[in-house]
């Protein structure tokens, strides 16, 4: 999986400082496409990204037709 992009936008009141948004690949390398964030593939434990704000804990979104996961990163 390869690091899309990381964003920093200051510390918010769950002390996360942003997310690092990673494509979701396939076993065969390639991305897993998407209309909602609801085609996108997840365990059980990551939900559907709701906000656009980083939240506190990890999420999948549809960004651009291909499904990405946004992992908080923390302010320390």
């Amino acid at each position: 999986m390869a690091v899309v992009a990381a964003g920093l936008l200051g510390c918010n009141d769950l002390e996360n400082c942003g997310s690092t948004s990673v494509d979701i690949t396939r076993t065969d390398g390639g991305l897993y496409r998407c209309v909602t964030s609801e085609d996108c593939p997840r365990t059980s434990r990551v939900s559907v990204c709701v906000t656009d704000v980083s939240s506190e804990r990890e999420c999948v979104r549809c960004d651009e037709t291909r499904c990405v996961r946004l992992i908080p990163e923390s302010c320390q």
